[in-house]
């Protein structure tokens, strides 16, 4: 049981940190190309990080860029890193 609630737990502060990593690379992308959101910067924040959708697809694409640079990382050792490679292979 504990154990669940633990990886549920690190599942929830990984999803926190999509949601600010993707937050703040939108208002920086916004910024650069020189647009304003409709509303303001915060509320442009709070839309982002309730978006499940893109949440998801920020996680995705995480998973797909790690897993390729696993396959081509010539100083990447599957051994040395059990779970790294369990996690990304098991995919």
């Amino acid at each position: 049981m504990y154990q669940v609630m633990k990886r549920d737990h690190q599942r929830d502060e990984a999803a926190v940190a999509n949601s600010v990593v993707i937050s703040e690379a939108v208002k920086r992308a916004a910024q650069r190309a020189g647009v304003q959101p409709t509303t303001s910067q915060s509320q442009l924040a709070a839309d982002v990080t309730e978006s499940s959708a893109l949440c998801a697809a920020f996680q995705q694409e995480m998973n797909s860029a790690i897993s390729r640079r696993l396959e081509n990382d010539n100083d990447y050792m599957p051994e040395k890193y059990p779970n790294t490679e369990k996690f990304f292979k098991s995919k």
